[in-house]
């Protein structure tokens, strides 16, 4: 959904900073920074306000954004050019096929406690439920196993 932008609003100097950042990535075909990098360059804490700043820019009309799992890929809309894609191109878990199956967190437990306990200190860290982090992995997984052929 694409919300109209207010009458006369501009955009604030952090919004601003990110569409520099966005154009030089589309202009060179570069892959977009990090949500931590853009942070830091920003200086806004990391949490959702990155995230945050993309939509809004989506939503006035100026970018078109593509997330990934681990990344983004961004078309600045003025020019039509895309940036890089990210180097991990797995799905965002909002946008990852349904039927991606999920092992048990107890069958990972069975079989391999010391690398389920990394699994789920990880999950716990990236602030995701311990299934939906091993659906990505499975994901992930799959991918590398479809492109050895």
């Amino acid at each position: 959904m694409i919300r109209e932008p207010i009458p006369g609003r501009v955009l604030n100097m952090r919004e601003a900073k990110l569409l520099a950042i966005i154009r030089e990535c589309t202009d060179a075909a570069l892959p977009i920074p990090t949500i931590d990098d853009i942070a830091e360059q920003l200086d806004v804490a990391n949490g959702g306000t990155v995230p945050e700043m993309f939509r809004r820019l989506a939503d006035m009309g100026l970018i078109i954004n593509e997330p990934f799992q681990r990344g983004r890929r961004v078309c600045l809309i003025e020019t039509g050019k895309w940036s890089a894609l990210p180097l991990n191109t797995a799905p965002h878990w909002r946008n990852r096929p349904k039927n991606v199956p999920s092992p048990a967190p107890a069958a990972i437990r069975t079989r391999r406690p010391d690398i389920a306990a990394e699994i789920f200190t990880e999950a716990a860290r990236l602030g995701k439920p311990a299934v939906e982090y091993l659906a990505d992995l499975v994901f992930l997984g799959w991918e590398v196993e479809k492109s050895r052929g």
